[in-house]
């Protein structure tokens, strides 16, 4: 380890994410949110490129003179389309119906205040370090899948993440080797049936009973047709039928999530639930219609050789005993899709405080987080790239092989 003084502002910090979460932006529409992070790294003198791996992306080089090891590090930046509920706190968001829901304004603000800080030592680093903002982890398509088809990884060798969280104590850091995040996918069932007056139903063909049929059939199958030891949720998460209290419904849609933590048990759970809603409508008398969001979202999978080099950084930074053990998340992340090309690694930074009301689930609209914890994540990205910024002995699996090979 080299013995490196960096400087870290978390006044500054906090004055970044409030100001990102006032103005949250949704998916690739980021034109306030990209403003504030060229202005902040113009500000510290920072090199950076922008829209050149996509509308609004942004990547930041710290010694880009420097051909031999590169580090990547990624932060999100896009919100999600919730009415924030934190009226007491004078930074709550001006933009109705969108929230910084899930901590991406904090990731922003920790990869600035790392930007700045590995600028400040630039000259006794021996690695070029990639800084890499992206648009539109909550959408599709994915704001990482666009950044990697037009290249961003070809020059970086590993790259790390952060993602807070409220349910671990404030500072505690959390990673693991292996899967973190499940592969997911959106579905949209579509039922057609015939209107009816409802005193006449033998007339028409009910799409809102076929659709309970499927709703009911996804329950029965995922109890009795799942292991136990496995992953797979399947949810509806809306249901629509119907206009009338007096006709029956011609139409019913059904719309949810698919997340796995096995690629064979999302192939089974797709061709399975395509079955269920087949033979459901043909039982029913209904027309039927499936169509995906696209593409599963990969699994996440953290490389063990890059969690073993992690653990040594994030000891030194908040103690062996605020370190814990990442439990694999059915929730998707789309940092898989760097994890495809490199060797990546996702850590979980605890910011639960609840005298602060740093207390509830992400995508809610009472989240929030205890800010003392930026700091800390900033320190654990400098550290990472201090202590490693030589190699790292053994790094050369692509991540994806490690996963599925």
């Amino acid at each position: 380890m080299e013995n490196i003084q960096v400087p870290i502002d978390q006044e500054e910090l906090v004055r970044i994410r409030r100001r990102l979460h006032m103005y949250p932006e949704l998916k690739w529409d980021l034109p306030m949110t990209a403003a504030l992070v060229k202005e902040e790294l113009e500000r510290a003198g920072i090199p950076y490129v922008a829209d050149a791996y996509g509308p609004n992306t942004i990547v930041a080089t710290i010694n880009p003179h420097l051909a031999g090891f590169t580090i990547g590090l990624r932060g999100d930046m896009d919100a999600l389309p919730i009415e924030e509920n934190n009226l007491d706190k004078p930074y709550r968001s001006r933009h109705e119906g969108v929230m910084h829901a899930c901590g991406h304004d904090a990731h922003t603000a920790m990869l600035l205040g790392a930007a700045k800080a590995l600028y400040a030592i630039r000259d006794q680093l021996a690695c070029r370090v990639k800084l890499l903002f992206q648009p539109c982890e909550e959408g599709r398509p994915s704001g990482a899948s666009v950044m990697c088809s037009h290249g961003v990884m070809k020059d970086i060798d590993c790259i790390l993440m952060c993602h807070v969280n409220c349910g671990d104590a404030v500072h505690v850091i959390s990673c693991c080797a292996g899967v973190t995040n499940a592969s997911s996918v959106a579905f949209k069932i579509s039922l057609r049936g015939r209107s009816a007056h409802v005193a006449a139903p033998r007339a028409g063909v009910d799409a809102l009973a076929a659709g309970v049929k499927v709703y009911n059939g996804i329950q029965l199958l995922l109890s009795r047709e799942v292991d136990p030891f496995d992953t797979c949720v399947m949810s509806v998460c809306t249901l629509h039928a119907g206009t009338s209290v007096s006709v029956n419904a011609e139409e019913c849609v059904l719309e949810g999530s698919l997340r796995c933590l096995k690629d064979g048990t999302m192939t089974w759970a797709r061709e399975r639930l395509e079955r269920l809603v087949r033979l459901t409508a043909e039982e029913s008398g209904v027309g039927w219609e499936l169509a995906w969001s696209g593409d599963p979202l990969p699994i996440a999978y953290n490389d063990p050789v890059l969690y073993q080099a992690f653990l040594t950084s994030a000891r030194r930074v908040v103690g062996p005993e605020r370190v814990k053990r990442l439990l694999p998340s059915p929730g998707g992340e789309d940092f898989a899709y760097y994890e495809r090309e490199k060797p990546g690694l996702l850590f979980g930074l605890g910011m639960r405080n609840p005298e602060k009301g740093a207390c509830h689930p992400a995508h809610t609209r009472d989240w929030d987080i205890d800010e003392d914890a930026l700091s800390t994540g900033v320190k654990v990205f400098v550290q990472f790239v201090v202590d490693h910024m030589h190699g790292i002995d053994g790094l050369t699996l692509p991540a994806k092989e490690a996963a599925h090979g």
